[in-house]
């Protein structure tokens, strides 16, 4: 968030959590899911990044707060850890998405064909600085969190 409270307020998590569920309820943003998970595996990074990234999902509609980061993540078997889609902390351009882009299907072929730089490549680094604080509810495809 822009402006971070000193003393947590249970009337904004309650909004904040409220504007999460809205914007991944949206049909948009389940359409985009079911577009990736349908799609096959040796596509799906590529897929993942191209629309599930929040300037692509806003385009399509779906109400994602200006003032919150937002970090699709992509959760699969056999990944080393989730493929995050989302804004870079700090306002840093995503590395997945920037390589997709620039290469496209280029880390898709490299999780088959040399998983120890894949997972070097995608893994999530440190935030320097950022304390989170925040919950996460998981079911199904989806998990919504707040913090």
């Amino acid at each position: 968030m822009a402006d971070r409270p000193t003393e947590l307020n249970p009337e904004q998590l309650r909004r904040e959590i409220t504007q999460m569920v809205e914007a991944m309820t949206h049909p948009a943003f389940v359409e985009a899911l079911r577009t990736v998970n349908s799609t096959p595996i040796e596509k799906r990074l590529a897929e993942g990044s191209r629309l599930l990234n929040p300037q692509a999902l806003r385009e399509k509609g779906v109400p994602l707060p200006a003032d919150m980061r937002i970090s699709s993540r992509y959760f699969e078997e056999g990944l080393p850890n989730p493929i995050d889609f989302g804004d870079g902390p700090g306002g840093r351009s995503n590395l997945v998405n920037a390589i997709n882009t620039a290469e496209p299907g280029l880390l898709d072929r490299l999780r088959i064909e040399k998983p120890d730089l894949f997972s070097e490549l995608v893994a999530l680094p440190p935030t320097p600085g950022f304390s989170a604080l925040g919950a996460c509810c998981c079911g199904g495809v989806t998990s919504v969190c707040g913090g």
